[in-house]
């Protein structure tokens, strides 16, 4: 039985936001397909989600030398404890679902906060002679983002540093098969808007029978 991470990035309620309303009925269609499939939902502004601090930074060196959390200061075990556990969730699922806004050219700061507990040395992907090399292998990630303006082509192309910085991680950490449903120029597009979420949430449908 597969287990599948519902990532969402996205303070507002679900039914004013075109990703987490898109990201709901690829959910819901999964289930629909696998009633007994583990589906665990992470909302990162309602959960909380460890950020990087100065007693992590402490406590990182000491676990690479071999050092265990119960070892640790108060402070340094604790962050640690937090930041790991949300490390080891990702590395055991099989398929994550991301579903976010493209903020300011990039990702919601809360997202780039978890995706500091996914990329970790030693645990999603290690050094080797020949090069980094990623360990989270037979993968698959969907990224359903919407952004106000169009960013695939045209002048903001090189703007684009949501879904692309989330592939390059993936990628990086050895997640082989990554999707992509982008809902752009949604704050321009008039009438449109609600023709393009429905297109979205018509191939989010589709792409949950292949997950």
């Amino acid at each position: 039985m597969k287990s599948i991470l519902y990532i969402t990035a996205n303070p507002k309620r679900e039914e004013l936001s075109n990703s987490l309303t898109v990201g709901r009925r690829l959910v819901n269609a999964y289930r629909s397909l696998n009633p007994d499939a583990a589906i665990t939902e992470i909302d990162v502004y309602r959960q909380p989600i460890p950020l990087v601090n100065e007693h992590f930074l402490a406590a990182r060196p000491k676990i690479a030398a071999g050092e265990v959390p119960d070892q640790l200061p108060p402070e340094e075990k604790e962050i640690t404890e937090r930041f790991y556990a949300r490390t080891l969730q990702f590395m055991e699922a099989d398929t994550y679902i991301f579903a976010f806004p493209l903020w300011n050219f990039g990702v919601p700061p809360l997202l780039k906060a978890y995706v500091d507990t996914i990329k970790v040395a030693r645990k999603t992907f290690r050094y080797t002679p020949a090069g980094p090399e990623g360990l989270l292998k037979n993968k698959t990630a969907v990224l359903i983002q919407s952004s106000g303006d169009v960013y695939t082509t045209g002048p903001l192309r090189e703007y684009e540093h949501g879904s692309r910085y989330l592939k390059s991680v993936l990628s990086f950490i050895g997640v082989e098969r990554i999707e992509t449903i982008l809902m752009e120029g949604m704050d321009k597009s008039g009438g449109d808007a609600t023709e393009k979420r429905n297109q979205a949430i018509e191939r989010a449908v589709e792409l949950a029978k292949t997950l």
